[in-house]
């Protein structure tokens, strides 16, 4: 091999279990060929094509956020951002603004959450339809089970008025959220399109990230929507991208899934929908809203068949779940299927749940052994589980108390994977792993070590690779590098700090995140660089 195709990164502190002193590292060909210290590194100075010196910046597998919607996300950063809105009037203020702009078309915002405000009056339509100046306008929540929409949008799906979920004057959910959003999304352009998945990659390059899962399905983007960002990935240096459709395989979903170049037919395959839109399907009626306990939108038969189908196929199936109604009817799914198939073929599969917030111990228990990967978001409970907040206000101090079970999963040995769902929350990683470490149920945080796991390693082992995610020889050049002020060791009992702390463990140490969370200098992924070129370029020996 070629000396120009080796590149030995110098002068950094390298997290990596296999040589907790490490400084160096050599990747030869997109794969790490040699880990050790700088000393050693001069033995190969000669045998490289290229030398980079880190100057000190800290050096670790880069993150996989397992669970993003692309379109939206890119959408969201030239859009309305409507997290800031604590008013009715604050929303209907950005229509206003946006619609005097030049543009036209559909006015798209998200992030609009009215539990965040002192009033929860929502804009009427009529309201909506002034300030947009007869412009199309679909405005997510921020969970993207509801929106608010104009009346010229209404008006494009027919018999909209006879589908659950509709209301005449405000937020529409369930399955009339689904079709307006269908709608809504068939008029962004192939070109905005594109240019929204593209400012979602460069954004996840620009902070660490080195792979994302895209959910897709036929209510979320379209098939076209999901088919064109595996294209846009494939065609452009960035993160790589791995994609699932989210259709039953009774419709049609693995044929699809596999004709789009899908990994897994599942992914968000709404089980229920979320607590913020009052949807997430409860085993008791919701605390504010006692006439309902939500939605269920698939049966166990429906989750057993789809688990069956998907495992015989050799895919991997996967299901947005949220509620503990919901989250014990996967659960019933699982034993089903695994009484069909077997157990064994079924954990081959490594079928996923994505959310999984109120999942008992009985729950996580079935979902362990039978393979399964748990696919959360700790910004979720950072958001909405602080005392009076969402979960409170929906399901009571007792339930909203014993959601997002992340230290009772990576407890029990389950497989456990941190992202985003962007755009509900940002592709943020280090925010990911410090929400994790601070639950608001202590005895469900987790340290930053297993988080940081869950957010790098976790994502590739949930899409069945086991050996991207670690700084070691024969591993994938997916790192990044960070500027980091201060790095420390968090341990769970205080009794074996005094050890793990002292720098002769050997125990890696990550960043403290109490304050400014690392800086991204630089993003390799398959040893190319794909963000920081600049500091790469000042940084060569």
């Amino acid at each position: 091999m070629s000396s120009s195709s080796r590149t030995l990164l110098v002068n950094a502190e390298v997290y990596s279990s296999s040589d907790p002193f490490a400084t160096a590292v050599m990747i030869d060909d997109g794969v790490i060929t040699w880990v050790g210290d700088d000393a050693g590194a001069r033995v190969h100075t000669d045998l490289a094509g290229e030398v980079v010196d880190l100057q000190g910046a800290f050096l670790a597998p880069g993150f996989v956020d397992s669970h993003i919607h692309a379109t939206s996300s890119g959408l969201r950063l030239v859009g309305l951002d409507l997290s800031d809105a604590r008013h009715s009037q604050d929303v209907l203020d950005a229509v206003t603004a946006h619609a005097t702009d030049e543009s036209s078309g559909l006015i798209y915002g998200h992030g609009w959450d009215e539990t965040m405000w002192a009033d929860s009056r929502l804009p009427l339509r009529h309201e909506i339809d002034a300030a947009a100046k007869g412009r199309h306008v679909y405005l997510s929540r921020i969970d993207v089970h509801s929106a608010l929409v104009s009346t010229s949008l209404v008006d494009r799906c027919p018999d909209i008025d006879r589908v659950e979920g509709f209301s005449s004057h405000g937020a529409v959910a369930q399955r009339a959220h689904h079709l307006i959003r269908e709608y809504a999304f068939e008029q962004i352009s192939v070109q905005d399109r594109r240019d929204a998945q593209l400012a979602t990659l460069s954004l996840a390059a620009s902070i660490g990230v080195v792979a994302v899962h895209e959910m897709g399905g036929p209510t979320i983007g379209g098939a076209e929507d999901l088919r064109t960002f595996l294209e846009v990935a494939a065609d452009n240096a960035g993160p790589k991208v791995t994609g699932y459709w989210g259709q039953l395989a009774s419709e049609g979903g693995i044929e699809l899934a596999r004709e789009i170049g899908a990994r897994g037919v599942g992914g968000d395959l709404f089980v229920d929908g979320s607590l913020g839109s009052h949807t997430a399907a409860l085993h008791e009626p919701y605390c504010d809203a006692a006439d309902t306990r939500g939605v269920l939108y698939l049966s166990e038969d429906d989750i057993a068949d789809h688990l069956v189908e998907a495992t015989r196929a050799g895919m991997q199936a996967g299901f947005h779940v949220i509620g503990d109604a919901a989250c014990a009817a996967v659960a019933a799914g699982f034993r089903r299927a695994a009484s069909i198939v077997g157990d064994q073929m079924l954990r081959a599969r490594r079928h996923r749940l994505e959310h999984a917030e109120m999942l008992s111990d009985a729950d996580i228990a079935t979902v362990i052994d039978l393979g399964g990967c748990v696919s959360m978001q700790p910004m979720f409970d950072e958001l909405w589980g602080v005392p009076d907040g969402m979960y409170a206000a929906r399901l009571g101090d007792e339930r909203a108390g014993s959601m997002n079970r992340f230290a009772t999963i990576v407890g029990a040995g389950g497989h456990l994977a941190l992202n985003s769902d962007s755009p509900v929350t940002p592709i943020d990683p280090w925010s990911i792993v410090r929400a994790a470490t601070r639950h608001t149920t202590p005895d469900e945080r987790i340290t930053a070590r297993a988080a940081f796991a869950a957010a790098t390693r976790g994502g590739w082992r949930a899409v069945g690779d086991s050996q991207a995610g670690v700084i070691s020889v024969g591993a994938p050049a997916h790192l990044a590098a960070w500027r980091v002020d201060e790095r420390d060791v968090h341990v769970p009992d205080s009794r074996v700090a005094d050890w793990s702390t002292d720098p002769r463990s050997g125990t890696p140490g990550l960043p403290v995140l109490t304050g400014d969370l690392p800086q991204c200098l630089a993003t390799w992924v398959d040893g190319h660089v794909v963000y920081g070129h600049d500091f790469v370029q000042a940084s060569h020996g």
